[in-house]
């Protein structure tokens, strides 16, 4: 949180790998929660079909230069990662960025 306050700005990045648009936003829960803590907070959406969801997140911090890409890490089966790959995984195997990651 200290380095979210100190920047006063975020981005919460929501991979959207749906192509049908939802009722609801995800990200709305954390933006709030910055917003009380001061960091003025945008919700981007970014679509995911043809490349992963890490490679997408990593063209999105190419775009726009953060100095910092805030994310949880998780982890699944062997066989799920093997099968379906993991974005934790994509992210560390080729982060660009400096990145926090926490599980």
């Amino acid at each position: 949180m200290p380095f979210l306050t100190r920047s006063g700005k975020a981005s919460v990045v929501v991979a959207d790998i749906q192509s049908a648009k939802s009722a609801g936003l995800p990200g709305t829960d954390i933006a709030t929660h910055l917003t009380r803590h001061g960091v003025n907070v945008k919700i981007e959406r970014i679509p995911v079909s043809k490349i992963d969801v890490s490679n997408a997140i990593l063209s999105y911090a190419a775009d726009t230069d953060p100095d910092l890409i805030v994310m949880g890490g998780y982890g699944h089966s062997r066989l799920r990662e093997f099968i379906l790959g993991g974005t934790t995984r994509g992210i560390l195997a080729s982060m660009t960025k400096p990145t926090l990651m926490s599980h």
